[in-house]
């Protein structure tokens, strides 16, 4: 009898303790799966921000281009600062200055083919974030008055551009028609650039100043043939 009774003890245990293990097991496989889990987790986060970096690596570049190349000019300023006051501080030239007005001319260009590009850029990607720049360039041109003189000499040089940098300016209205009158009558031995400039102004008295970096997106259209958008005839 006792030994039936060792014997249903010894099997209860036995059963027990198998039971017990499959229990630990099941447990030890269980956190096993979570930990694969988490990690499979953290891999698909991982993959997702890859993912999304990737798509944004596009427009990141552009931001950076657009800072690179609104700022081009700083380094040249900073090995010649006796240019710094012609495009900061209002000062125009005079024949007794210290830099030639070659200098001032060369960097007047310089500044004025950057913001042109970042203009263009603007118009073919709208990713292209002319709208946090442009502040910059109305502040160098209502400040330069080199950089108003040469778009003014120049301003055939601009035909994408050169209307939004003539809003860029800044004075308003008036003012801008009263420039694009100048304009017209400068170009009078030139017809074609002349009859351009009239549209020019048509244009503007349509759009008005408020659609600076329009007219860029506009005559860019334009010149590829496309119909213009942005601005309502």
């Amino acid at each position: 009898m006792r030994t039936n009774v060792n014997r249903d003890l010894l099997l209860a245990a036995i059963s027990f303790g198998g039971t017990l293990l499959l229990v630990m097991i099941g447990l030890l496989n269980f956190t096993v799966f979570l930990r694969q889990l988490r990690a499979a987790r953290d891999q698909i986060d991982m993959s997702l921000r890859q993912l999304d970096l990737a798509q944004k690596q596009p427009e990141i570049q552009l931001i950076q281009r657009a800072i690179a190349e609104t700022n081009e000019h700083v380094r040249l300023l900073v090995e010649r600062p006796y240019l710094r006051p012609y495009f900061y501080d209002g000062r125009p030239w005079s024949p007794d200055d210290r830099a030639s007005q070659d200098e001032v001319k060369a960097m007047a260009e310089l500044i004025l083919n950057n913001f042109a590009s970042a203009l263009m850029h603007s118009a073919a990607f709208p990713q292209y974030p002319v709208g946090s720049i442009d502040q910059m360039m109305r502040f160098h041109l209502r400040n330069s008055p080199a950089l108003r003189e040469f778009l003014f000499e120049y301003f055939d040089r601009f035909p994408i551009t050169g209307m939004s940098l003539l809003c860029l300016k800044g004075d308003g209205g008036d003012a801008i028609e009263a420039d694009l009158e100048r304009l017209i009558a400068a170009a009078e031995q030139d017809p074609a650039e002349q009859e351009r400039r009239r549209q020019l102004l048509g244009l503007f008295r349509r759009a008005g100043p408020g659609a600076a970096l329009e007219f860029t997106r506009y005559n860019l259209d334009k010149a590829r043939g496309q119909t213009p958008k942005g601005i309502s005839g």
